[in-house]
């Protein structure tokens, strides 16, 4: 099912992000860069460990409430998960806000500066009365629209203030090692960016492990990226992989990621390995949203021909530990 030919050299988003009309090539290296791995190779499971941390979305959403303080990992399994509504942010990154601005009360958004849509937290969407999340038929929709008057009066001066979207994270519930895998179908159209990710608890930047991005004008590919400071020339390294059409079905993006190496999967088939970072070493948690992006993003901004509302429908996000991944955990 994946074209292998459509293999793309590294991307630097940061050119991207700038606007590039173009994609920039760092040094070139194969797709699969670690010993014995092979594209399209299976997912091998046979080592992973119950009980799996499962999110099925049968029962609505329970979201965290309050402003989100720096503190310490705790496991995906805790029996106090919570999902946090919108990005977190230990200090404002150059034009981007903070999760919750100083001076302001509740309710709180959060915004990259690049984009269009601003990501409600539980205050905001209790004061508003609008959610960007609703569960039915056993599946979490994150739905981006043009942004309510109830949600606009709300969102601080300086925002975007044209669209609304909903970004996930289990913050401070994460993982060291594992496969972690979204079952989803994604939306298409120019401007939407669905993405599953993932970031150190400890709120440095980089690393970052992006599992999944895919630009809604161009279904057929997907993207898998690397972001550390341990690359060399360069923080990140990543690669596009042509597909089906993502927009049309459901699929399976998921990361095995050990202490020696990391691989990407599509619906369980490996696309892209690399070794681990030197930075990859610590509890990372997992992210989801459905970005719009701005002139400035990558994706660019939508255009008359981007249909909203735009719907990522999310079946379960799964992570499990391997046995072998577990051992070399307890060593370090």
């Amino acid at each position: 099912m994946i074209d292998v030919a459509g293999m793309l050299t590294p991307v630097r988003r940061r050119t991207l992000l700038a606007g590039s009309a173009g994609v920039l090539c760092a040094a070139a290296v194969p797709a699969i860069s670690t010993p014995g791995d092979s594209v399209g190779d299976p997912l091998d499971g046979s080592d992973f460990l119950a009980p799996r941390f499962a999110a099925t979305f049968r029962t609505p959403l329970a979201l965290a409430k309050g402003k989100v303080r720096p503190q310490p990992a705790r496991p995906l399994l805790d029996p106090a998960f919570r999902w946090v509504s919108g990005y977190v942010h230990a200090t404002p990154s150059p034009g981007t806000p903070a999760y919750v601005p100083a001076g302001r009360p509740f309710p709180a958004f959060s915004w990259l500066s690049s984009e269009l849509a601003v990501y409600p937290n539980a205050d905001a969407i209790a004061a508003a009365r609008y959610s960007p999340f609703s569960v039915a038929g056993g599946a979490l929709t994150i739905t981006a629209d043009r942004a309510r008057p109830t949600v606009q009066q709300l969102i601080p001066q300086g925002f975007a203030r044209d669209y609304v979207s909903g970004a996930l994270s289990s913050y401070p519930f994460s993982q060291t090692y594992g496969y972690f895998e979204l079952s989803g179908r994604i939306p298409a159209g120019r401007g939407l960016w669905p993405a599953f990710w993932m970031l150190p608890v400890d709120l440095k930047w980089p690393p970052e492990n992006d599992i999944m991005e895919v630009l809604g004008q161009d279904p057929f590919t997907v993207y898998t990226t690397v972001h550390s400071r341990f690359l060399k020339g360069s923080t990140m390294r990543g690669f596009g992989t042509r597909t089906v059409d993502l927009s049309a079905g459901l699929h399976h993006y998921g990361v095995d990621w050990g202490p020696e190496r990391v691989r990407y999967y599509v619906d369980r088939r490996l696309v892209f390995t690399q070794p681990t970072p030197a930075d990859w070493h610590a509890p990372f948690y997992l992210l989801v949203n459905l970005a719009v992006g701005g002139p400035r993003s990558w994706p660019g901004a939508p255009d008359e021909s981007t249909v909203f509302p735009a719907r990522f429908r999310i079946a379960a996000i799964n992570a499990w530990q391997r046995r072998r991944y577990l051992c070399a955990t307890e060593e370090r």
